[in-house]
């Protein structure tokens, strides 16, 4: 761009009009400010001009004998080669039909007949520096996405490496304060003991989380469906938590509507997405009562909500709790270390069956985490219902 404020001095554009004398001026008007100009006296000619030489920009006159404007500028629009060219109409000055049908047909912009040349200049301008703009966002998108998509390959491929050596620090600490404190050993060796054990856990479950939501991201994780008996899982679940419940005075229960239901889902999926949810729950609850709704709707979908009494979250926090590694800016937050990844890898295992993620809080009341499965995965026979114990 120089001190005028001119882009794009020599980009080329294509005149695409059936009458000579709209195309003498029009390349008169680009020229003088340093465009090149091509033109072309049809559609077709025109059509076939712009996938041989792809202009910067095409300026396309809508009333032309044979193939219109209208019906070039939507052949332009599915070309791989053209699709993101700047189109812009000319048309008649109260013409507000073929304004609409060129907007829908993919042109950026109309200037109206009798064309003030002086404002076309510009009108151009602005549709190049927009095309620029665009190209420059899609480019930068789609680094962005190619980046990510290497990260978690990359992730995704690292989870022997980056286990295995943590479950050998946690099982030797856990061996070694076994046997200090079988043998009445140094009370604050056995500390320390306890504290690495305590960490390697805490790591290896950071890790855990990232590398799941590394497969999730990598397209790696496949739903492997059962019929499950949803009253079944959620007592199991339950029970993995009740020690951690127990240890803050907090109470676990499961509040149901009716006494047999039964959804098509991936067990393991489902378990992993509800335990992320209700240990959010717990860790955030000081004291009272953390419970599991299970109701089946009037639509046909079965909700299930984690509703705590714990310290409530902002509409802003809520959304902050959404977004990977991000956590509500509280203070009961910020005294409970942890990923950040629960509440996000939950709703992102909750939208691979399918189903609806919603937060409802408020601050010093408590939390509602509703899970809705679709209608389509309900089933009412158990048949080969798994019901395995997850503890």
């Amino acid at each position: 761009m120089d001190g005028t404020g001119i882009i794009n001095r020599d980009a080329l554009i294509l005149v695409i009009d059936d009458e000579p004398t709209q195309r003498l001026l029009s390349r008169e008007a680009l020229e003088q400010r340093g465009y090149r100009v091509e033109e072309a006296e049809n559609g077709e000619a025109g059509l076939a001009l712009a996938r041989q030489l792809k202009p910067a920009l095409i300026l396309l006159d809508v009333m032309m004998p044979g193939m219109d404007g209208f019906e070039v500028c939507r052949r332009i629009r599915v070309d791989p080669d053209l699709s993101r060219t700047p189109v812009v109409i000319v048309t008649a000055l109260e013409d507000m039909e073929a304004i609409e049908i060129g907007f829908k047909a993919g042109a950026t912009d109309f200037i109206a007949k009798p064309i003030i040349w002086p404002l076309l200049g510009y009108r151009l301008q602005f549709a190049l520096r927009a095309a620029e703009m665009e190209t420059e966002l899609v480019l930068a998108r789609d680094e962005a996405e190619r980046a990510s998509t290497a990260k978690s390959v990359i992730l995704a491929n690292m989870g022997h490496e980056l286990r295995t050596p943590l479950n050998a620090i946690i099982g030797f600490s856990e061996y070694l304060r076994d046997q200090n404190n079988a043998k009445d050993g140094d009370q604050q060796t056995g500390e320390f003991l306890e504290d690495i054990c305590f960490s390697g856990k805490r790591l290896l479950s950071t890790i855990n989380d990232i590398l799941e939501m590394a497969n999730l991201e990598a397209g790696r994780v496949q739903l492997d469906e059962n019929i499950l008996d949803m009253s079944t899982l959620l007592a199991g679940i339950l029970g993995r938590h009740q020690r951690e419940a127990a240890d803050k005075g907090i109470t676990l229960e499961i509040r149901k509507t009716a006494t047999e239901l039964f959804v098509s889902a991936d067990y393991d999926v489902l378990r992993r997405a509800i335990g992320h949810i209700l240990s959010n729950a717990i860790k955030f609850t000081s004291t009272g009562v953390v419970s599991i709704s299970l109701q089946d709707l009037e639509s046909g979908e079965l909700e299930i909500a984690i509703i705590d009494s714990g310290v409530g979250m902002t509409a802003a926090e809520v959304q902050a709790i959404v977004e990977p590694f991000r956590q509500a800016d509280n203070s009961l937050s910020r005294e409970q270390q942890g990923s950040g990844l629960g509440v996000p890898l939950a709703k992102a295992l909750i939208k691979l069956h399918n189903g609806e993620f919603e937060i409802t809080s408020e601050p010093d009341i408590g939390t509602t985490v509703s899970i809705r499965l679709p209608a389509d995965c309900r089933r009412k026979n158990p048949g080969d219902s798994h019901v395995e114990d997850p503890s």
